[in-house]
């Protein structure tokens, strides 16, 4: 049986869960811990090791959730292979077997979420405060607009971090951005005419559209969407992500956010729906205050979620009504309720309440701002000749290059993949881009000298001549759309 002497750092940068996490997991990947062998009990290894019982439980939770461990009523915990049989326990009734899903080594898609750096120890204690100490009221259905304590928690949050101006009874809480767009389309009426970011979100085009509303797409300049566009469009209401504009990475000025704002006040009924998602990551100063803070529009429509901060499977996402529109969202909504499970809202109010967010939020930008370092740098030391941008905030790159095709296909070969921007277009680009779009904070190092070992290989540049002109986060790049 294997030893489960480990030797723990109080000193080191990660924390003892960490630590017994990280090498119970290799133990098993490695199979030197067997399939289907027993571990310590939670109490014996917490008094070998010297730490509470508390960690250890925290421990193997997390390796249960991740499919290392499966826990068997009555008995224990188990060792489990990816690679293993079924669980024990009788004949499994016989499903039909799925075909494999073809999957990149290496994926540097732009959804990513760094689930490695949640602070899985904190949530879990304040889950389990929130469990033994909320009373039976957290059992009833709730408001549809999510808890006070949550909803007060987000105002101070954005009052302070994002310069939004709005009171707990503005907010919305849902279960995700695409509930709550869904609830915006519901709010405005069926012939209303949204305009959204070309290129940009292709989910945020479906979503609208499923609502039955129409959608027109407006060009980009080099500060964001274009005015004199949105205004041919005829649109009533215009999406925007100002903070990184997705895919791009312009960040949009305040001379640009101004006219929009002008733009919305002109006509009786124009909104400008904000998604500021990647607001919190801005790696050169303090972000820009939003769209909606600028004058406390009443025009604005501020939506934000916690999944990229914290996790994919938190789906806590929140929205800024103006006052006027409360009144026709308490009509239509008052008697719904909430999407989100009010242990967890508890939970997320204390933990942006205690500063635990603000402070999860600073360790991240650091690893984001190493991850995008070391990204930045694979591509610079390839054999390519790359103009790097979009690298002031946000979660992902865009890597121009006259050999952006060959970059592709060298980095599929290898098992790693990357997106092309063209892709995001909703109607074609007058002409190809030739940019790629390689998003990190789902990565890890181990991906990134992946992916530049795939581009040093049997390359067909054997002169390394790259050019590499600096991180800009807009520029001339996307001036031609």
């Amino acid at each position: 049986m294997y030893n489960f002497t480990i030797e723990l750092k109080a000193s080191a940068k990660k924390p003892l869960y960490e630590q017994i996490y990280e090498h119970i997991a290799e133990e098993i990947r490695g199979g030197r811990l067997e399939e289907n062998e027993r571990v310590p009990s939670k109490k014996a290894l917490a008094a070998h090791l010297g730490v509470s019982v508390n960690t250890v439980g925290t421990v193997y939770e997390i390796l249960a959730q991740e499919g290392y461990l499966e826990a068997v009523p009555r008995s224990g915990f188990y060792a489990r292979r990816a690679d293993a049989p079924p669980p024990r326990g009788g004949e499994a009734e016989e499903d039909e077997e799925e075909p494999p899903r073809e999957k990149s080594a290496a994926d540097f898609k732009t959804s990513g979420a760094d689930v490695g750096s949640f602070p899985y120890a904190t949530w879990i204690k304040l889950v389990k405060e929130v469990m033994y100490g909320g009373g039976p009221e957290l059992l009833g259905a709730g408001d549809v607009r999510g808890d006070r304590e949550l909803r007060a928690a987000i105002a101070k949050y954005l009052r302070e971090f994002r310069g939004v101006s709005c009171s707990p009874s503005q907010i919305i809480v849902g279960a995700g951005m695409e509930y709550l767009l869904m609830l915006v389309c519901s709010l405005s009426s069926p012939d209303r005419t949204f305009a959204i970011e070309n290129p940009g979100y292709k989910k945020i085009d479906l979503i609208i559209k499923n609502s039955g509303r129409r959608v027109r797409y407006v060009p980009l300049d080099g500060k964001g969407i274009s005015p004199a566009g949105l205004e041919k469009s005829g649109a009533d209401t215009v999406y925007i992500t100002p903070s990184h504009q997705f895919p791009t990475g312009v960040i949009m000025p305040m001379d640009r956010r101004a006219e929009l704002l002008r733009w919305a006040a002109a006509r009786e009924g124009r909104y400008i729906i904000e998604d500021d998602i990647s607001g919190e990551f801005n790696f050169l100063r303090r972000p820009m205050t939003a769209v909606q803070g600028i004058s406390g529009s009443e025009n604005v429509i501020y939506m934000n979620t916690f999944s990229r901060v914290l996790a994919p499977s938190i789906r806590i996402a929140y929205m800024v009504l103006p006052k006027k529109l409360l009144g026709l969202f308490n009509a239509k909504f008052s008697d719904y309720s909430s999407t989100v499970p009010r242990f967890e809202q508890r939970a997320l109010a204390r933990f942006i309440s205690e500063d635990y967010l603000s402070r999860h939020l600073s360790r991240l930008r650091n690893a984001y701002r190493k991850r995008r370092d070391l990204l930045a740098a694979a591509f610079k030391e390839s054999p390519y000749q790359v103009e790097i941008s979009g690298s002031r905030a946000g979660l992902h790159l865009l890597i121009k290059s006259p050999d952006a095709e060959e970059i592709l296909k060298k980095a599929a070969e290898g098992g790693v993949k990357l997106y092309r921007l063209d892709d995001y277009y909703f109607t074609p680009p007058e002409k190809p881009t030739n940019t790629l779009v390689a998003g990190y904070a789902g990565t890890g190092e181990e991906d990134i000298a992946r992916l530049r070992a795939a581009l040093a290989e049997n390359s067909a540049h054997t002169d390394k001549t790259p050019e590499f002109r600096g991180f800009r986060g807009q520029g001339p790049l996307f001036r031609h759309v």
